[in-house]
C-alpha cells in the first residue's frame, strides 16, 4: 500500500433509542462493533482515526486506548454535527487538515477491508453501491469536508455531498444495525458474519 494515509472518523454517537443500548458496544464474533469498523479503517491505512461517541466514552476508550476520542454533547443534532466534531478533531488533536477523509457509521458495518481500498483507489467523493444501493464508508475530498464543516448540523451529508456510487462486490453491504431483530439477524448469519467479522 503506497498511498498516503488518510484520516477517518467513526461515527458513534447515536443514542440507540429502538435498540435500547449503544449500538457501538454490541459483540459480534468476540468484538465490539466499534473495535471492528476501527480495526478494518486502521488496516487499510486510515490514520489517524476519530472515534465520535456521546454517552460511552470511558467504554470505548477501554475498547480502544489508541484511538483519538471525542464526545458529541447532541447527538440529537444530526449525523453530520458529529462529523464536524470529527473533523475539528483531527485539527486539534493530530494537527491535521485532511485533504481527504474517510466517514463510517458504527451502525453499518457490512463491509471489509477491500472494499474501503477500492474506495482509497480513487480521487473525488465515492460511496461503495452493491445491487443498485449505496452504503458505507464513504470518500470525501478537501472540497466536501469544506461544505460538511460549513453546513447546519441537521442537514443530511447526502444533502450535502454528491457521492459518486463505485460498484463493489458487498452483499452485506446494507446491513443497518438499529433493532434488537437486527442483532439477532445479524448473529444468525453465518455467510455475513464470516465475510465482514472475522
Amino acid at each position: 500500500m503506497d498511498r498516503p494515509p488518510v484520516p477517518a472518523v467513526v461515527l458513534a454517537a447515536g443514542l440507540s433509542r429502538r435498540l435500547g443500548h449503544p449500538k457501538a458496544l454490541i459483540r459480534v464474533n468476540g468484538k465490539e462493533l466499534v473495535h471492528w469498523v476501527h480495526e478494518r479503517l486502521v488496516l487499510s491505512g486510515c490514520l489517524p482515526v476519530v472515534v465520535v461517541n456521546a454517552e460511552i466514552a470511558s467504554e470505548v476508550a477501554r475498547i480502544l486506548p489508541d484511538a483519538h476520542l471525542v464526545v458529541n454533547p447532541n447527538p440529537d443534532a444530526g449525523r453530520t454535527g458529529s462529523l464536524q466534531l470529527g473533523i475539528e478533531a483531527l485539527s486539534t488533536q493530530a494537527n491535521l487538515n485532511p485533504k481527504r477523509l474517510v466517514m463510517a457509521p458504527v451502525d453499518r458495518p457490512g463491509w471489509d477491508i477491500s472494499v474501503l481500498n477500492f474506495l482509497l483507489e480513487q480521487q473525488g467523493d465515492f460511496a461503495p453501491e452493491c445491487d443498485g444501493r449505496r452504503g458505507h464508508p464513504v470518500v470525501l475530498s478537501t472540497a466536501s469536508i469544506e461544505t460538511v464543516l460549513k453546513a447546519e448540523p441537521h442537514h443530511s451529508l447526502r444533502e450535502l455531498v454528491s457521492f459518486t456510487p463505485l460498484s463493489v462486490d458487498a452483499p452485506w453491504l446494507h446491513l443497518n444495525i438499529d433493532t434488537e431483530a437486527d442483532v439477532a439477524d445479524l448473529e444468525s448469519n453465518n455467510a455475513a458474519l464470516l465475510a465482514c467479522f472475522t
